[in-house]
């Protein structure tokens, strides 16, 4: 059966008042989580249940005599049960907070002016394959010039070619190539953006929406759950956001 004493965070003997207190505050905190956390959003209810029994005198006095009835917990279980969470969630915070930095890392090198390298040389340009499905082969040329080195669609490949003078625009800090002009392509010196760029394009809801779940996993006052289950999500998008960056 479920305590809802200890749901609510009071003791067998609290007063109506300390049972009132304990409900309006869980129900404050958990209430900006049940939106966006399913495990919130149980326990919001828990509290609910717990303080309609609690706070009604005859509900109470019937809720504690099943509740006497009921074996007693070994207290070491459900305690290195909240020791192991709340270990868990130390970890889980530091990590938030290493993805968190990692997304300002990229907020900053978007921000900072790009590297423009005017009339590099393309030394040299190879096909890459960029798909792992072999129904569906994908190509793309990796192309080196003297200071920078990126991936562009096949779609496009005959815009640069070997010995050919193109500008190329790149990211200060991590040296994402975010477009590159070719003035001698048949297209024209219309800039065009390569494969990796596009974190800072097509897919740049990816950070933003990375970065908000790692500051909700680093902000506190949250439940030792929060914190492992935003780890766990940051972690999923951050391995996302370095395919996009390395495969896109």
């Amino acid at each position: 059966m479920q305590n809802y004493y200890r749901v609510l965070g009071v003791g067998l003997a609290a007063t109506a008042q300390e049972i009132e207190k304990a409900y309006l505050r869980q129900r404050a905190r958990l209430k900006r989580l049940a939106a966006a956390d399913r495990a919130m959003k149980a326990r919001l209810a828990d509290v609910e249940t717990g303080y309609d029994i609690l706070g009604n005198a005859r509900r109470r006095v019937a809720y504690d005599l099943l509740l006497a009835q009921e074996p007693p917990l070994p207290a070491s279980d459900s305690r290195r049960a909240d020791e192991r969470m709340a270990g868990w969630a130390v970890w889980a915070r530091r990590f938030n907070a290493a993805v968190l930095g990692c997304c300002l890392l990229l907020g900053l090198d978007w921000a900072l002016p790009l590297r423009h390298y005017r009339q590099e040389t393309v030394r040299s340009r190879f096909p890459v394959s960029v798909s792992a499905s072999l129904s569906s082969p994908q190509l793309a040329y990796r192309v080196h010039t003297e200071h920078t080195t990126f991936r562009l669609p096949s779609a496009i490949g005959y815009r640069v070619r070997e010995d050919q003078r193109i500008d190329v625009w790149q990211t200060p800090l991590l040296g994402v190539v975010s477009k590159v002009s070719a003035p001698d392509s048949p297209d024209g010196p219309a800039p065009f953006q390569p494969y990796g760029g596009t974190l800072y394009g097509t897919f740049f809801l990816l950070p933003l929406l990375l970065a908000a779940v790692a500051g909700t996993g680093v902000w506190p006052g949250h439940l030792a759950e929060t914190y492992v289950n935003t780890a766990a999500v940051g972690g999923l998008l951050a391995i996302l956001t370095l395919v996009v960056l390395l495969w896109f």
